[in-house]
Parts: structure tokens; C-alpha cells; sequence
């Protein structure tokens, strides 16, 4: 028998109700007892914010550690019962898609539909509009980037369920963002490997290489684009680095180690 976790964290912002919370754990709950393999961990956020100019106020986020790799999704709504409902429906499609990935990956075989988004339409998160003097750097996240394959890092992009994926390729060793893009996918990366795009079988459109500039100069231009994200090169550390928006409207930052 799989040995799951019992418990999972729970992290509640602003005004949402005991039986949201309860309702929402035992969602949860169920999809760890129903998870192919072992779950490690895991966690969920609900958020609601106060502010009466946000259609949709209500957010909810799941992350578990599925034996291994993490699977996300998260979901802003009018209400935290559909917040909830949409987020944990979403991880737990996620949850199955993973077992089918993992096993695909082995076996090289490569489903453009497969890899379109669960071919579903997805209504991504929507960001708060915060004026542009209150913003600030409020996160900043460090990885130990691991070269991989493009298919892998939108494999990645899709079981974390981002906007945006930070990885290293394996064929160039440097820095590459892929991202989602009306109804496909990007690719912005520091240097040229076209040989390597070629063989992805999976439709991409190329981005624009990384200006090399700095972190002050990266959340102007999200402030003058009104782009969810910022791929750029540190001029200090040398390193492809990503400012991003997050969904409260402040700014989040990812860096590898």
C-alpha cells in the first residue's frame, strides 16, 4: 500500500470561512489518497483579499510533492468555493497527466496534443492592479538550475502549472525560459542551438535573446509593458535571470544557483 502524506499544510490570507478551509482540505485530502504514487507533501493556499474593485478577490493554490516531482495549480475566482473547486479539479488532472508524462517520457514517445495545455482552454490567474509606485520585490526564489531538454522544461511548464519555466539547456548549457503563448508555447534562450529546436516536435514560437541589464531596469520594463514576465541576462552575476508579476501585483524574482 502507497504511504501518503497525512496531513497537509494549510496557509489562509484574509477573511475566508472555517467550512472553506474544510471544504478545501478535504478535497485535497482525496486527491493525495487517490495519487498513483506516493505524495510527500503537500500544501494549500486560499486567499481572499478585501479590495472591492477585484472581480474575482478569491484564490486558491495546491502544490504536492508527487513522489519526487511537484505538481501546482492554482486558480483566482469570484467566489473561494469556485476558487477552490477549479484549483483542486485542475491538480488533480495534473496529478493523472504527470503518471502519463512520466511513463511517455521513458518511452519517448512525444503527443503534441498531449502537451497543449491537457487540451483544454485555461483561464490563467489574473493580477491585481497595483499602481506601479506600490510595487516591490516581495519574493525573490533560487534554484539549483539541472540541464534538460526543451520537452522537459515544458513538461516542467506544465506540471507546475506556470506561465513561465526558468531551465538550463542541456545542448547549450545556458539559461532558456519557455512560456505559454495565446494558444501555444515560446522559447526565449541566450544563445542560438536551431539544430536542437528542430528536433522538439512541439510547436514553439523563438523569442527574443535576453538583453543583459539589470534587475531595476527588468521591473521598469514590466511596469511599461505590462508583461507577466521579464527574461534578462544580471549584468552583475552574468546569469539569465526572470522578474515576473505576481498575481497580488507586487514582483517576484528567480535566480539559479
Amino acid at each position: 500500500m502507497e504511504q501518503h502524506v497525512s496531513d497537509p499544510t494549510i496557509v489562509v490570507r484574509g477573511d475566508v470561512p472555517n467550512e472553506m478551509v474544510a471544504y478545501a482540505r478535504g478535497k485535497l485530502v482525496a486527491i493525495v489518497a487517490d495519487a498513483p504514487v506516493p505524495v510527500l507533501s503537500a500544501e494549500l493556499r486560499l486567499d481572499h483579499s478585501a479590495d472591492p474593485a477585484r472581480e474575482r478577490p478569491d484564490y486558491a493554490e495546491a502544490t504536492i510533492d508527487l513522489d519526487g516531482t511537484h505538481v501546482r495549480a492554482h486558480r483566482n475566482a469570484a467566489t473561494m468555493s469556485e476558487a477552490i473547486d477549479r484549483a483542486l479539479t485542475r491538480l488533480r488532472r495534473r496529478v493523472e497527466a504527470t503518471n502519463e508524462l512520466s511513463r511517455d517520457r521513458v518511452l519517448r514517445r512525444r503527443d503534441l496534443d498531449s502537451w497543449h495545455h491537457d487540451g483544454r482552454s485555461i483561464e490563467r490567474p489574473n493580477f491585481f492592479p497595483r499602481p506601479v509606485e506600490d510595487r516591490v520585490l516581495v519574493r525573490r526564489k533560487t534554484f539549483a538550475l539541472h540541464p534538460e531538454s526543451i520537452e522537459a522544461g515544458l513538461s516542467d511548464l506544465e506540471t507546475l502549472d506556470h506561465d513561465f519555466f526558468l531551465f538550463v539547456h542541456d545542448e547549450s548549457d545556458t539559461e532558456a525560459v519557455v512560456y505559454r503563448i495565446g494558444g501555444g508555447y515560446g522559447l526565449m534562450q541566450r544563445t542560438e542551438t536551431p539544430e536542437a529546436i528542430k528536433r522538439v516536435e512541439i510547436p514553439l514560437e523563438l523569442g527574443p535573446h535576453p538583453a543583459t541589464t539589470t534587475l531595476e531596469n527588468a521591473l521598469a520594463i514590466l511596469d511599461e509593458t505590462n508583461a507577466p514576465f521579464q527574461f534578462f541576462v544580471d549584468a552583475a552575476s552574468g546569469h539569465g535571470e526572470v522578474a515576473y508579476r505576481r498575481y497580488d501585483g507586487h514582483y517576484g524574482l528567480i535566480l539559479p544557483t
